[in-house]
């Protein structure tokens, strides 16, 4: 297939032709799929269906070209190669060309023409579309057999419908005809039974585009093509533009997953900061408290009660014996996070006596001392070895405290 693929430029890699035509009053389909493989065109597979709908059994490509050869296609031979308007006239005096599309093939002595009604034309299209397919080009009768005329090499070549005459390189003769034949064709390696000739032709004319038909049916094949164009192109540009959005996803999640990490990380580290402040702030607070403590214990005249104690130890006869001196004596036991409460201007004084007169002179002189306001006996007991237990309060002047 070296000759074929000199000058292969087809829509894909793989394409679809189906003759439309009739057996015995129904419809019948003639399909053939070419596909380009390792360089060169081979036949991928031929079917025969009934209705446009089963192609999609046979073939994944959902754009064919269409050959329309039922009894709707009118076919004529003149003998006239002028313009396509002198060739019509002769051919269907009186056709209104706005209700009919024509094709035609010009040979050197005379011309074929095929017409068929434009509403049966697009109802069959239209018929393909329903069934999911695109129609990509459209012809008429078997002019498209002058595809194969460089390979039939003189000889008569038959389709389903016709029985095509070619003479140096050139479409002679059609000659009309429906029957049951089983002959087998192969041009140029390409292997097919006479039913598929026509389908064979019409993918060859798409491949070399050789503009050897004329015609106001080649305005609507432009239209299907640019329609055909435009579908492909929104269709590529659509996955495109989903495979860019996934890519441009994908990456946004790797990204935000990285992203996200990090945040989680610095999450993790701020919940640590927060912690540790927090326990900052809680041993703070604690240290605060303990000043405070410290502090109004300063402020009540501490600083005072080694004055006091010399003062009040001095006049101590020797048959007293002290167990206890506190200056300024706790209200409540000592408690965590707790202020301490004392009774200020109060020395608390315990021990014990063995002499009840030097114990009451004793009184008598830290009622005198200056910075003494009142002594007050809170315990005194006599056990029986004549010792006596006591316990004494201070109150002292608040001047005194002061000072």
């Amino acid at each position: 297939m070296a000759n074929l693929l000199s000058s292969y430029n087809p829509i894909g890699k793989t394409l679809v032709s189906v003759e439309y035509s009739v057996q015995e009053g129904k419809p019948i389909l003639f399909g053939l799929e070419l596909v380009q493989k390792k360089g060169e065109l081979d036949i991928n597979q031929t079917f025969t269906l009934k209705q446009p709908e089963e192609l999609s059994k046979f073939s994944k490509t959902t754009h064919l070209s269409l050959v329309i050869t039922d009894d709707y296609v009118l076919s004529k031979e003149v003998q006239q190669t002028g313009t396509d308007a002198e060739i019509v006239a002769e051919a269907f005096p009186n056709l209104n060309l706005n209700d009919f599309y024509y094709q035609i093939l010009r040979s050197t002595n005379s011309s074929f023409i095929a017409v068929c009604r434009k509403e049966y034309v697009e109802t069959c299209i239209e018929q393909f579309q329903k069934a999911g397919n695109t129609i990509t080009t459209i012809a008429l009768g078997v002019l498209k057999m002058t595809a194969l005329s460089g390979y039939a090499q003189g000889e008569t070549l038959k389709s389903y419908t016709a029985e095509v005459g070619f003479s140096n390189e050139e479409l002679i003769s059609i000659v009309s005809k429906r029957e049951h034949i089983e002959q087998q064709y192969n041009i140029e390696g390409l292997t097919f039974p006479a039913t598929h000739s026509l389908p064979l032709a019409i993918i060859l004319d798409v491949v070399f585009n050789t503009d050897r038909i004329s015609g106001n049916l080649e305005t609507r094949n432009q239209e299907l093509q640019k329609r055909h164009k435009e579908t492909r192109f929104f269709k590529n540009t659509l996955q495109l533009g989903v495979g860019f959005l996934l890519i441009t996803l994908l990456i946004n999640f790797f990204v935000f997953n990285a992203n996200y990490k990090k945040w989680q990380g610095l999450q993790e580290e701020l919940q640590v900061y927060t912690t540790q402040k927090e326990q900052i702030t809680k041993k703070q607070a604690e240290v605060s408290t303990k000043e405070a403590l410290v502090q109004s214990i300063l402020t009540t005249g501490f600083s005072k009660s080694s004055y006091y104690t010399d003062q009040i130890v001095q006049a101590q006869p020797a048959t007293v014996l002290l167990t206890s001196f506190i200056y300024q004596p706790l209200t409540k036991p000592i408690r965590k996070n707790k202020y301490i409460e004392f009774r200020e201007n109060i020395i608390s004084i315990m021990g014990k006596s063995t002499d009840k007169t030097e114990f009451t002179a004793w009184l008598k002189i830290m009622e005198n001392l200056p910075f003494v306001e009142a002594v007050t006996i809170i315990q005194y007991g006599l056990d029986k070895k004549n010792i006596s237990d006591f316990e004494i309060t201070l109150k002292i002047k608040p001047d005194a405290a002061k000072d």
